[in-house]
């Protein structure tokens, strides 16, 4: 169970990552609206995936261990709570990435504050006119990003057939 929760981490904060890449090195580099969007996304899906795991390990000891039935009834309405926190917040998290992306994509985040960093900035925000000197910056982010992405999602890809056995391995020829 750890391996796979750590692989799981992994493809999380690694495709998260690539995305904040690409957001961060677009000019004006820095922290913005986007970036704070995935960020809050990555970290949420790391808290939801945290709660399934106390879920599942207090589910674990509720089925296994042989003590009084308040105390297995207990720590079974844990389990049954986490599952359920940890599904509204996967609703909640795939939510909010919908509506980042509807907000890119409608232009909403196209505005001088998002636009100018100033959150990652403050007071030396500003805005840019001509994309003239960052075009390789941004090219070059764009294609360390998909690199990076390409390669967590194979050794992730890698992970799952090695771990594990499909119907079809278990036939003698």
């Amino acid at each position: 169970m750890f391996l796979a929760a750590v692989m799981a981490l992994v493809l999380q904060c690694g495709t998260a990552t690539a995305a904040l890449i690409i957001i961060y090195f677009t000019p004006p580099i820095g922290l913005e609206c986007r970036s704070l969007g995935y960020i809050a996304y990555g970290a949420l899906g790391s808290l939801i995936m945290f709660v399934t795991i106390i879920s599942t390990i207090f589910a674990r000891i509720s089925e296994t261990r042989k003590e009084s039935f308040i105390v297995k009834g207990f720590t079974a309405f844990i389990a049954i709570s986490f599952r359920w926190i940890s599904f509204f917040l996967s609703l909640i998290n795939g939510a909010g990435l919908i509506a980042l992306c509807c907000f890119q994509f409608s232009h909403l985040l196209d505005n001088c504050y998002c636009n100018a960093t100033v959150l990652g900035r403050g007071v030396d925000s500003y805005m840019v006119i001509s994309y003239d000197g960052s075009v390789s910056l941004m090219r070059n982010s764009r294609i360390s990003a998909i690199i990076l992405s390409g390669a967590i999602m194979s050794i992730y890809m890698v992970f799952l057939r090695v771990t594990t056995i499909l119907p079809n391995d278990l036939k003698d020829d």
